[in-house]
């Protein structure tokens, strides 16, 4: 979505699967576009191509030698015009394949061939790490697990997390989703990351930015299935932990499937539609858009978001008849060119508009926490949030509890008000406070509930 809605080892127990799914390459370069000087300076026709700006020791570019200043121009053969193409799945290079990279260097093209080093996995003194996989469709994923190290069956969290098709592998130290799985894990839980399908180590799986939205949720049924065949898990105190995009996922994920509990942060419980368009009315004019220009912005989306999203027509078909439709698409949600909606193609947004997501909580057995935060300006108000419990309790009476996180953004952050909140994401200050002000009540509240439905069994 507009980037206001996307933010934010010990082994043991190795399956097959988990020998056999290899790292992907450790690249270990910052690239940037060619500079317009170098691009002179090379002799080269054009600024197509990866320009290394920083070099990291134990990498796969360090193996190969290359230097701060090279110029990547193809790799194993294939041209590489962006710092984009380096992430497509044909150049996925995984650990210990042989790779060659083509580089200009001091006007000289360059050939440098090696070994690919894999990524890094996580590693903890307090928890033990387990890299893992599963089988999804035709392929695998990748999946971690944190186990706390003492003996016993333990119950067991399946974390799923929000709409971006990024890893949740080896996460910086102060991002706050690795922040909130490590916090329960060292509570005494088991608890599982899967990757999306495409993303990361996975292979041969669909690629995550073309897929649906079933499809999404269908990898993370697997992934609960696995879960729930750890021989240390609990399988009568399994939980799912949703936040955002995972939170609505989170209850199709758990239908039919024995699940103690859910827990959802950050969600909306209407049609994609009429989330969307709320979002816009409300967010943008707090974000600096005059009153007046967000209002005719209003009016081209109520054709465009219907056109999109319930005629199910291509955003390239749209943009191309209406200029103005490419203008607000990229200042609110990244669009970046052909069938592309919220960094997505077009199909994930129009397959969650076809859900109905109350009929989906209408029927979940399964006990429900409903956790808003008070400064989260994704969500809006805490409307969904309420209405949820209203639901799931009106066909399973007192199934679902409410709970408010006081001064809570989307990103499990303190931030006192909505001002700020607001302010932060404009000016693009909201990582600045990741390594400090991660809301730590937030795995104690979560911790309680759970060890409430668990000792009511």
């Amino acid at each position: 979505m507009k980037t206001l809605f996307t933010t934010l080892i010990i082994l043991s127990s190795i399956s097959l699967n988990s020998q056999t799914l290899k790292r992907v390459s450790n690249k270990g370069n910052i690239g940037s576009p060619i500079p317009n000087e170098l691009v002179e300076k090379n002799e080269l026709k054009s600024n197509e191509g990866v320009y290394f700006r920083k070099v990291f020791p134990g990498t796969t570019a360090a193996e190969l030698g290359v230097i701060e200043g090279d110029i990547l121009l193809k790799v194993n053969g294939v041209e590489v015009k962006t710092i984009a193409e380096l992430k497509t799945p044909s150049l996925k290079l995984r650990e210990g394949e042989t790779v060659t990279y083509l580089v200009m260097r001091d006007k000289e093209p360059k050939e440098l061939k090696g070994k690919v080093i894999g990524n890094p996995k996580e590693v903890s003194e307090k928890l033990i790490v387990e890299y893992n996989s599963f089988k999804f469709k035709e392929g695998l994923i990748r999946s971690i697990y944190l186990k706390p190290k003492t003996t016993g069956k333990k119950p067991a969290i399946l974390f799923i997390p929000g709409y971006p098709c990024t890893t949740i592998d080896n996460l910086p130290e102060h991002h706050p989703y690795k922040k909130l799985v490590y916090g329960l894990a060292e509570k005494g839980y088991i608890v599982m990351r899967a990757e999306k399908p495409g993303v990361g180590d996975c292979q041969n799986t669909p690629e995550c930015n073309s897929m649906d939205f079933l499809t999404e949720v269908s990898s993370f049924k697997a992934a609960l299935s696995d879960l729930k065949k750890q021989k240390d898990v609990d399988t009568n105190n399994v939980f799912i932990l949703g936040h955002s995009m995972g939170g609505m996922e989170a209850p199709y994920v758990a239908l039919n499937s024995n699940v103690k509990g859910i827990i959802v942060m950050g969600i909306t419980i209407k049609p994609w539609l009429e989330y969307l368009t709320e979002m816009l009315r409300v967010q943008n004019p707090q974000l600096g858009i005059d009153y007046v220009q967000s209002e005719k912005d209003m009016k081209l989306y109520e054709t465009l978001l219907f056109q999109l999203l319930v005629n199910n027509k291509k955003t390239s078909e749209l943009v191309s008849q209406n200029n103005e439709y490419a203008r607000i698409l990229k200042r609110d949600f990244n669009y970046a060119g052909g069938d592309d909606f919220l960094t997505r193609d077009i199909i994930f947004s129009q397959s969650l508009n076809k859900i109905n997501v109350t009929e989906t909580w209408a029927n979940t057995t399964s006990k429900v926490l409903s956790a808003w935060g008070e400064t989260d300006i994704q969500t809006i108000n805490d409307f969904s949030h309420k209405e949820l419990v209203k639901i799931v309790n009106k066909y399973h009476p007192n199934n679902a509890a409410f709970l408010e996180l006081k001064g809570t953004d989307h990103n499990l952050m303190l931030i006192p008000t909505m001002e700020e909140s607001y302010q932060r994401n404009a000016n693009g200050t909201i990582s600045s406070i990741f390594p400090t002000n991660f809301n730590t009540k937030i795995i104690e509240d979560f911790d309680v509930w759970m060890k409430k439905i668990i000792s009511n069994n």
